[in-house]
């Protein structure tokens, strides 16, 4: 069976689609796709019809790159007010011969999270630490023989308004959520390394409107928060202080700005027109000190927010999304963090932009999730996948029938003339 999956990152500038496979461990994607994101302001929907909308118009263009109908997605849901609590489980085995299924999986972890949701809040998911068989630890307790399976855990639950508004809204546009994530812990099975498995560490991910900060304690994701600032704050600042729209504004942080001012040119100017019409030349020094002001209160922010996630020694540090793309941005962060910062860049074929981290995490973290149960899942069955097509024979299918309808008119200007 071929392993497909679809995950939609809804965010507050855009939605990012992506449908990738899973081949050998790894995620080959076979299509992806932006689309600005309408009816949703800090990462929560307030206009579902809009929102509906732009999610329609986004799997259409999925859908007509790859020659299927995508019916079924993993969705990210917003964090604030995220709880996460340790919980514990216990099930016996009940069959004959006390192999571990992974039904006894399932079992298991129901228990352990049983009547302990807080009022007003869902479940997200259940991240295990730790498996005991008969009292002794396994990693993958599948298969093993027993007589008692126990689980060690964290219960990830946000406000139920939280989950059911991006239900939703997906839903509306004719879809089928299968599962949902939290884009910090998204963030973190796109980063992970074996290096980073044994560490307590912190991902900070710059996004449009807010800045999310998780913390991850040996490859277990237990917290996380969001700060109410991002690159729109930039882009506002540009055009408070210049006089201009604020659509110049994001132009000038992403072309011709620098994270830092010591790595500006005083000598390069860049021609934009203020809100009267007249003519503005701003050097980039001027254009990078206001860039950089707000870029260094967000990463204080964060680095702040951090230390109140967790009182243990960190690891590591990973910063990545959209503004980290800004000219000198390692610059800046070296020196609020130290040179040992890393700044994640996305690699992966087909999605080399920072904006899919999140997008490509959430179908790493569900395969993951899938392997760990003991579950074989597709979200595209056996005549979908017949049907499938990758962008690039679509391409070829169509320049097929560009060059047969050139040479039927061809052939019957021939035959009138």
């Amino acid at each position: 069976m071929r392993k497909i999956y679809t995950s939609i990152d809804i965010g507050s500038d855009t939605i990012k689609f992506v449908v990738g496979e899973l081949l050998d461990n790894n995620i080959n994607v076979l299509a992806a796709n932006t689309i600005k994101s309408k009816g949703i302001r800090k990462g929560l929907i307030f206009d579902p019809n809009l929102a509906i909308n732009a999610i329609k118009d986004g799997i259409k263009e999925i859908n007509a790159s790859l020659g299927v109908h995508i019916k079924k997605v993993i969705v990210n849901v917003p964090n604030y007010n995220a709880k996460f609590m340790f919980v514990t489980g216990s099930i016996d085995i009940t069959s004959e011969n006390e192999i571990i299924t992974s039904d006894d999986i399932s079992k298991v972890i129901k228990n352990s999270i049983y009547s302990k949701l807080a009022v007003d809040y869902d479940l997200v998911t259940v991240i295990p630490a730790q498996y005991l068989v008969d009292g002794e630890r396994v990693d993958k307790p599948i298969g093993k023989k027993g007589k008692k399976l126990e689980i060690k855990a964290i219960m990830v639950s946000v406000p139920k308004k939280n989950i059911y508004s991006v239900l939703n809204v997906v839903e509306g546009a004719g879809l089928e959520v299968v599962e949902i994530v939290l884009s910090g812990l998204a963030d973190y099975y796109e980063v992970r390394n074996k290096s980073l498995e044994n560490k307590v560490g912190a991902i900070i991910n710059l996004g449009h409107e807010t800045t999310n900060v998780s913390i991850i304690n040996k490859g277990k994701f237990i917290n996380t928060e969001t700060i109410q600032l991002g690159g729109i704050n930039i882009e506002k600042d540009l055009s408070y202080i210049f006089n201009i729209n604020v659509f110049d504004g994001r132009i000038l942080k992403e072309k011709f700005a620098s994270s830092h001012k010591r790595f500006s040119q005083l000598n390069d100017v860049y021609e934009v027109k203020n809100t009267i019409g007249e003519t503005l030349k701003l050097n980039q020094l001027e254009v990078s000190e206001v860039v950089m002001s707000r870029l260094k209160e967000i990463l204080e922010y964060a680095k702040k927010q951090i230390l109140l996630l967790t009182k243990q020694n960190i690891g590591y540090i990973i910063i990545t999304g959209g503004l980290t793309e800004i000219k000198a941005f390692k610059n800046l962060a070296f020196e609020i963090f130290g040179k040992s910062v890393i700044i994640y860049s996305m690699e992966t074929l087909g999605v080399r932009d920072n904006k899919y981290i999140t997008a490509l995490g959430m179908i790493k973290y569900f395969c993951d999730k899938m392997e760990q149960r003991g579950k074989e899942y597709s979200m595209l069955d056996e005549v979908e996948v017949i049907n499938l097509e990758t962008p690039s024979s679509n391409k070829n299918k169509k320049d097929n029938m560009i060059f047969t309808k050139f040479i039927e008119n061809f052939i019957t200007n021939k035959e009138e003339k």
